[in-house]
């Protein structure tokens, strides 16, 4: 056995020495163009195990022919992740046109998970970009259980959409 658990470093050394660790994704902008903000202070909850839109959680953002614009969406909630399961998780994405933007991790990302009775209503934040091109894009933020026994309470939330000219 020895002789294996060599043979499975000797391949790691070499798997990690030829394949990137992280892939992290730069955009950039220039001045800034737009801002949208969207707020709303009745509460919200969902037990789906699909994503589904957040009731009002939207924003619409234009860009002008022959242009390209950097958009960044920073989604804040009051938040509660609440079921009998452990370690499990609501989670939420940002859409740009019904893409996920960026970084798109579907349901990996932990917006809230659950816990005890001291983990409740705590403020929670997201932020994702995307470079998109000329026209009306709308961004949208959804959101899901990860266990259909969850209950996933937002309250207090603000979506901040801002554009940023010659994104890349």
């Amino acid at each position: 056995m020895p002789n294996l658990k060599f043979m499975i470093a000797v391949a790691l050394i070499a798997l990690a020495s030829t394949t990137p660790m992280f892939a992290a994704v730069t955009h950039s902008g220039a001045a800034q163009k737009a801002i949208v903000v969207v707020t709303e202070t009745n509460d919200q909850f969902t037990s789906s195990t699909s994503y589904s839109d957040l009731v009002g959680a939207a924003a619409v953002i234009t860009v002008p022919a022959g242009k390209n614009y950097l958009v960044t969406a920073r989604f804040t909630a009051e938040s509660y992740c609440f079921g009998l399961t452990s370690f499990t998780w609501c989670t939420v994405q940002i859409l740009a046109d019904g893409t996920p933007m960026l970084p798109d991790v579907g349901f990996d990302f932990a917006f809230d998970a659950t816990g005890n009775a001291d983990d409740a209503w705590e403020g929670h934040t997201v932020d994702r970009s995307m470079v998109l091109g000329p026209g009306v894009h709308t961004i949208k933020v959804q959101w899901a259980v990860t266990d259909p026994a969850e209950i996933f309470r937002l309250d207090d939330w603000s979506l901040t959409v801002s554009s940023y000219a010659n994104g890349h």
